[in-house]
């Protein structure tokens, strides 16, 4: 038996119609209670609101950080590399001007002289002469190779500097933003709680709230993250390694249930933090859930069955008829 994805309690989007209703009742009635809990309702939600804001805001700038990681740890990487080249050359060119030295060593140190003395004729002193001038001239050409070589290796390790200090700050807000995104989650969830309360006392005299899973028809059928969540557009920035963001990443309380955004078949995949699982649906498409904490059901799955838990934040990747991964956005704003 499948596990869905079912709430105990309304979702947002349900509770947000059952506001509205209870508002815009509390308008026309004349009955001061109706009045009191439309009052309280809409303030509630408006807090509801705020506190949204906020958390896209932080959600925003912690997907920034995460480029502007990316981007840090690519020059790193690069400007290492380049040192490592760069020190390479120079131990090349030291060694070709140590020659040169010995060599001018060995002849007395005059080229110039040793060529006149030892020659059978005057075009024979003359090619000679116009060799070691050569000789002496490549001895320049090494020295200046060896300046501008060293201020480059110097460059590419003040480089190297520079984007470890953007690194390490930049890991330091992520996890600052990270922990704030989290404690706004429960924020939320309390607000939320507190607005269920309300709605359960005028259920009856207003209308059935069901379960809090929104089904849709398409591609992308109900929201990955079945809990509170937040995301942004991502899809694109900058990741380690020259990559570019092949998904979306959602920020949710870690254990968060997270459930096949349609029907398939769950099974395991490769993640490069923590599990991942891939479901293939009938036709022909596949999306992919990584940073899962622990596996649930795989297999044979419906819309809504919980494949998995929620580890540091999830990321999602929908990939149109088995091909490379498009921009989910829009359709998770359709369902989240």
């Amino acid at each position: 038996m499948h596990r869905e994805a079912t709430a105990t309690a309304p979702s947002r989007r349900v509770i947000r119609s059952a506001v509205a209703f209870l508002v815009s009742a509390a308008a026309v009635t004349a009955f001061p209670a109706w009045a009191d809990t439309g009052s309280e309702l809409e303030a509630a939600e408006a807090r509801l609101d705020d506190a949204e804001a906020e958390l896209e805001r932080v959600t925003g700038l912690w997907q920034e950080t995460e480029a502007r990681l990316a981007t840090a740890r690519d020059a790193a990487a690069a400007a290492e590399a380049e040192i490592d080249r760069l020190g390479d050359e120079l131990a090349r060119i030291r060694r070709d001007l140590n020659d040169r030295v010995a060599a001018a060593f060995m002849t007395g140190g005059s080229f110039s002289i040793g060529a006149l003395l030892t020659s059978d004729s005057i075009g024979d002193a003359t090619d000679r002469l116009q060799y070691t001038q050569s000789v002496v001239q490549g001895d320049a050409d090494l020295a200046t190779k060896v300046a501008v070589t060293t201020e480059e290796l110097r460059r590419q390790e003040t480089r190297l500097r520079q984007s470890a200090r953007i690194e390490a700050i930049a890991s330091e807000a992520l996890a600052e933003q990270r922990a704030d995104l989290l404690l706004r989650i429960e924020d939320i969830d309390t607000l939320i709680a507190d607005l269920e309360a309300e709605l359960d006392a005028q259920q009856e005299a207003t209308l059935g709230l069901g379960g809090g899973v929104v089904f849709r028809s398409g591609a992308i059928q109900t929201c990955p993250a079945a809990g509170t969540h937040s995301f942004v557009d991502s899809f694109g920035d900058p990741r380690p390694g020259g990559r570019s963001h092949a998904g979306i990443d959602i920020m949710a309380a870690p254990g968060t249930p997270v459930v096949a955004v349609a029907p398939g078949n769950a099974r395991p995949a490769g993640s490069i933090g923590g599990l991942g699982a891939v479901v293939e649906h009938p036709n022909g498409d596949w999306t992919f859930y990584a940073h899962l904490s622990s596996y649930g059901t795989l297999g044979s799955v419906s819309t809504g069955t919980v494949i998995g838990y929620n580890g540091d934040h999830l990321h999602f990747e929908y990939h149109p008829s088995g091909g490379a991964a498009v921009n989910p956005y829009s359709m998770l704003l359709a369902v989240c």
